[in-house]
């Protein structure tokens, strides 16, 4: 190379200059995250139209899916086969009811419709008896047993909660002059907040990709905060109306961990079976050095476990690193979540 010839790749020893890499590191951010996003949907968009597609063409040839393709769950003791069921809330949701006892689940997100209404549906899906005795859960444990459900139709505390849910949301889709179920969504305010946090943290990249300190804490924050107001609300399908909506735009920034791992850990772990041993994944998180619930067994490691300085190393690198890759590396080794 001519001596009089600048160095605009690399200088003399090698390596990338300072300023030249932080210069592209600030013009090109932006577009780098363009290309992670757009092949983050891509990757989603596929692997959910490959679902669908198959499960189409699944339908198609009635009689020739085998067990395994089948969407079999086990509710209030009884087996039903929804493989062919057009669920309003979408595809997703209720796959995640196959081969599991789905009782509590079904439960929890069916407060707009009778009792009548939803057995009716049901029961059009039954298999029959001999069938039902040869199908098992996935997990033998999975029978139901943290709840009784007999008589819970006429359970003062759940009758109440299922009245004070209707009036509430009646009351405001008349105010609105839209469905019951479209005013449980996010309303036009929420979606604004969603959105500016959304495009405050992707702006914010360039500078934190430049090395502005100020944006090491800037950053994550805003990250933090657009998880929790859309991330979150999308996987409990409450986002919006449209399931596809809230089956994709999880796959824009998955910060914390798959949205499909966040299915079984969180919509079907922790929020069915909040806080019981062996069904609440939620309880096993970083074991090694906290521990937060009897099931988890006494360690000396947890002598410490209330200082700031352990409340930090869980929540910056062990949570980091264990919920968002060590997590699900070990789940889909196992076939289950944090033992469970």
């Amino acid at each position: 190379m001519n001596e009089s010839q600048p160095f605009n790749s690399i200088n003399g020893s090698g390596s990338f200059s300072g300023d030249l890499l932080s210069e592209f590191q600030f013009k090109h951010a932006p577009l780098l995250c363009g290309v992670a996003i757009a092949t983050s949907i891509a990757f989603a968009l596929n692997s959910i139209s490959s679902k669908n597609s198959k499960r189409s063409k699944s339908n198609r040839s009635s009689g020739e899916n085998n067990h395994r393709d089948r969407i079999k769950t086990r509710i209030h003791g009884k087996w039903y086969d929804l493989t062919n069921f057009e669920h309003p809330g979408g595809p997703v949701a209720l796959s995640l009811t196959k081969g599991r006892d789905a009782t509590a689940l079904f439960e929890s997100h069916h407060y707009f419709t009778s009792r009548n209404m939803l057995m009716k549906i049901l029961s059009k899906y039954e298999l029959p008896p001999k069938e039902a005795a040869e199908l098992k859960t996935h997990d033998q444990r999975d029978d139901g047993s943290p709840y009784i459900w007999k008589n819970i139709d006429h359970d003062g505390f759940s009758s109440e909660l299922r009245t004070l849910v209707n009036e509430y949301f009646s009351k405001l889709a008349k105010e609105k002059g839209i469905s019951k179920t479209q005013a449980t969504k996010a309303t036009f305010g929420r979606w604004l907040t969603v959105l500016t946090l959304i495009g405050l943290f992707f702006a914010s990249i360039p500078w934190l990709v430049q090395g502005q300190w100020a944006f090491l804490i800037i950053t994550p924050v805003l990250g933090w905060l657009a998880i929790c107001n859309y991330w979150h609300d999308s996987l409990h399908f409450s986002l919006s109306s449209n399931w596809r909506v809230n089956a994709y735009l999880p796959y824009l920034m998955p910060l914390i961990s798959s949205p499909s791992m966040w299915y079984h850990q969180h919509v079907i772990g922790h929020h069915v079976y909040t806080n019981i041993s062996n069904k609440d994944p939620d309880l096993a998180h970083a074991p090694q050095l906290m521990r937060e619930h009897e099931s988890i067994r006494w360690k000396k490691s947890h002598l410490n476990q209330k200082c700031l300085s352990r409340v930090l190393l869980v929540w910056s690198i062990a949570v980091g690193l264990g919920l968002q890759i060590l997590n699900d590396v070990r789940a889909l080794k196992k076939l289950s979540y944090n033992n469970v």
